[in-house]
């Protein structure tokens, strides 16, 4: 199988390259390497002779000739604009990527008969849940730029669909957590401004609640998808460990400060600053994933619990200092006038 990965040099669409390595007859990885996209995340990748790198978007015009010189049969498309904070600085960037880039993709696709369209959205569509969990039928209620250009995307590709066949699955993932995630991102921000002794940054009070899932389970799922997942179907992926914001930041101050008993003793808010929360920040997010469940039986299990996720994840920023220290520079654009993390 000739597999395109778009995104691929960013967080969560490396450590997928990674995982299929060997396992496909050719790669190749399409990405615009914007401000969160790093070529040290595909060093295992880099040199290979069944690998190939195009520095494109995925609204590129290269995009037919990619399909065609490499013969690809599934598109694994990670790229669009993610974080929440700079869709409402700039919206139009989410439009252009996520809708446009994802329309460009899915009509090649077509031309070029690819056999399989993975696309990677996000459990922020169905909006805030506020009991129970969303199931793949759950109406897509977005409340942010980025959440309404991602239901955009995940809609357009379903007329795309039932209308002309197109080949299509949709994923959509919790929070991702861990190694190579752009410090921008509360877990990865919060770890890297305590490093340099600086605070973590808090928005309102932090009882927001996200579910959040290590990296590795998360690309497992999608792998096996890929290779095992029925066309036209959604599949959530998470879980199921649910944790408040604040909470997130206490076990962070646990781990890198362990001597002041951070979490029991409450002195984890020494380490933070609280600033008035962020415009239209949903309170919480939980997703059901049975279905993915009866699609992996046993063979996808959740290998890492947040316990074990966090303190590997602290871990691999405090040994690559070299990999972020440049990069967090433009990553803390927090204006203390505005009230929230651009």
């Amino acid at each position: 199988m000739n597999v395109l990965v778009t995104g691929g040099a960013g967080f969560i669409g490396s450590h997928f390259i990674d995982r299929i390595i060997g396992k496909v007859d050719s790669l190749v990885c399409v990405d615009k390497l914007t401000y969160a996209g790093n070529m040290k995340n595909l060093t295992e990748a880099s040199g290979k002779d069944f690998f190939k790198f195009y520095h494109q978007g995925i609204e590129s015009m290269l995009i037919p000739t990619i399909l065609d010189i490499h013969k690809i049969d599934c598109i694994v498309n990670f790229a669009a604009e993610t974080h929440v904070d700079r869709s409402i600085q700039d919206p139009s960037a989410f439009l252009y990527s996520d809708i446009l880039g994802t329309f460009n993709l899915a009509f090649h696709a077509l031309k070029y008969k690819v056999k399989r369209f993975i696309h990677i959205s996000t459990d922020e569509v169905y909006g805030p849940i506020e009991k129970g969990e969303a199931t793949e039928e759950y109406p897509l209620k977005p409340t942010s730029p980025y959440s309404s250009s991602k239901a955009c995307a995940d809609l357009l590709l379903q007329s795309y669909q039932k209308t002309y066949g197109l080949p299509l699955i949709i994923v959509r993932p919790c929070n991702n957590y861990g190694p190579r995630q752009y410090p921008e991102k509360l877990i990865p921000i919060t770890i890297t401004r305590i490093l340099q002794g600086k605070k973590a940054i808090l928005h309102g009070e932090g009882k927001e609640v996200r579910e959040w899932i290590y990296v590795e389970d998360c690309v497992r799922a999608i792998e096996k998808i890929m290779t095992d997942g029925k066309a036209g179907e959604i599949y959530n992926v998470g879980s199921g460990e649910r944790c408040e914001n604040r909470n997130i930041i206490a076990n962070i101050v646990d781990v890198l400060h362990p001597g002041i008993d951070a979490v029991a003793s409450g002195r984890w808010q020494e380490f933070m600053k609280q600033y008035p929360n962020r415009p239209g920040n949903d309170f919480r997010y939980a997703i059901n994933c049975s279905k993915l469940g009866q699609l992996c039986g046993h063979s996808v299990q959740k290998l890492w619990t947040f316990h074990e996720g966090i303190r590997e994840t602290i871990r691999w920023y405090k040994d690559n200092l070299d990999w972020w220290s440049d990069v967090n520079i433009e990553a803390n654009i927090y204006k203390d006038g505005d009230g929230y993390l651009r």
